[in-house]
């Protein structure tokens, strides 16, 4: 089943889900800590504080490599 698994819920989000649904789970996490994965996907999820700014070489359509910067922070 595809979905998302988080460390602070008891289930998968799962991708067939047709409505929404709001959790309101307590979660800590340091910098870079790993959230979660994504079950049979390889999409990408990046939270970030009001303000900041995407890279110039980000744009849709282009393919980004791991360690390669994303944004800038405030």
């Amino acid at each position: 089943m595809a979905g998302i698994r988080l460390h602070c819920l008891d289930r998968v989000l799962d991708s067939t889900a047709r409505q929404a649904a709001a959790f309101a789970p307590h979660a800590d996490f340091k910098k870079g800590e790993e959230m979660g994965w994504f079950q049979h996907g390889s999409t990408i999820l990046a939270f970030a504080p009001d303000g900041f700014s995407l890279c110039a070489s980000v744009q849709t359509g282009t393919v980004i490599r791991m360690g390669q910067p994303l944004m800038r922070l405030p």
